[in-house]
């Protein structure tokens, strides 16, 4: 049982790892690389394309969460941004079946499509993503 407890803190670490606040200026928050990947670029493997909008770099996205009342911030893996596309298409499939319209969805889709035929560059997609999908969400 030890030997499990030992494996789970390996993979816990793994996943992520705590940063100062200082450390996140040059990372990307989760909520901001989520919009710029779809499954899609996953199974086409153009995560890895430093070059494409859903690169993901590893260890180069951040969260904040609660711990003990303090805010911490945390570098996350890139297999764990992974993790959180693959939950994020589960349930909007879920959704889906449901009859339920998903407005991140469409808002999502619309600005990737933008970026994808060259009306918004790659480079002001990094730089503004949020922005950029929160003017977008507003026209759903």
């Amino acid at each position: 049982q030890c030997s499990d407890l030992h494996e789970a803190n390996a993979v816990a670490w793994t996943l992520k790892k705590a940063i100062s606040e200082e450390d996140t200026a040059t990372m990307m928050h989760l909520d901001d690389i989520l919009v710029r990947i779809t499954q899609n670029d996953v199974v086409k493997r153009r995560i890895f394309d430093p070059k494409h909008r859903a690169f993901v770099p590893d260890f180069g996205v951040f969260i904040k969460a609660e711990v003990n009342g303090k805010l911490k911030h945390y570098a996350v893996s890139r297999q764990m941004v992974l993790f959180a596309v693959e939950r994020r298409k589960a349930w909007r499939m879920l959704q889906s079946k449901a009859g339920q319209e998903n407005l991140d969805y469409q808002a999502q889709r619309a600005l990737l499509a933008k970026v994808d035929q060259g009306d918004v560059s790659v480079e002001d997609l990094r730089a503004k993503t949020r922005e950029l999908y929160e003017a977008e969400l507003a026209t759903k």
